[in-house]
């Protein structure tokens, strides 16, 4: 239905929200195979009509998706996007969409530029965290749960107040097992004196996996 709302809306507003609502879900072969039709066009499905025209963000965010999902032609796609996007936010784009490329070796990279790359500004690190934390990459970035937690002090000394938020909802939010709970757990366990106001943060966030662990011991059958 959105493949054929993002060919056949009546406007490019509805063309535009139906494309960004099938990105937020985009995870089957078919779909990829239309955001890389979408990318390859330059400007939509709708080119030769001009029905539909992407910004610089619609384009980076449909790479980023095909990066998240190790899509092999990924790579390609977001070089052919680096030669022709050379603003400065299409660099800071390029930076946050290799964040999702889903090897051990890329995550260890990004978690050091987070904490020690002084040339990275907090912009950058900010956009990079939503694709580095993918829902679909747990398996690969729980080992920096506790990690994460543990820099909460120094952060909220050295970033913005909302530079935290963004740090804890995204490494807590790409997380939704028992095993990420109970790190969270022991966290707040081990560390009785942090400042309540963290502590309520990491709180406000864990309650996204106790939910979804209560739903799949519901529904598991």
């Amino acid at each position: 239905m959105l493949i054929d709302k993002i060919q056949n809306a009546s406007t490019q507003g509805q063309r535009i929200t139906y494309y960004r609502a099938f990105l937020n879900i985009a995870s089957t072969e078919n779909s990829r195979r239309v955001l890389k039709q979408i990318l390859k066009a330059g400007s939509g499905t709708a080119k030769s009509s001009g029905q539909m025209t992407l910004n610089t963000t619609d384009n980076f965010d449909s790479v980023t998706r095909l990066q998240i999902r190790g899509d092999p032609e990924a790579p390609a796609l977001l070089a052919s996007l680096d030669k022709t996007e050379t603003s400065d936010d299409a660099r800071r784009y390029a930076y946050a969409a290799k964040a999702g490329i889903p090897t051990a070796d890329n995550k260890a990279k990004y978690w050091n530029d987070f904490l020690s790359n002084k040339h990275i500004s907090e912009s950058w690190i900010e956009s990079a965290l939503d694709p580095f934390n993918s829902i679909r990459h747990a398996d690969l970035t729980q080992q920096y749960l506790t990690r994460a937690l543990a820099e909460l002090p120094n952060l909220k000394r050295t970033r913005k107040i909302f530079f935290v938020n963004n740090w804890l909802a995204e490494f807590i939010g790409g997380q939704r097992d028992e095993k990420a709970l109970a790190i969270i757990n022991k966290f707040l366990a081990d560390n009785p004196s942090l400042d309540n106001d963290l502590r309520l943060k990491i709180l406000e966030n864990s309650d996204l996996i106790e939910r979804a662990i209560k739903i799949r011991a519901k529904y598991k059958n």
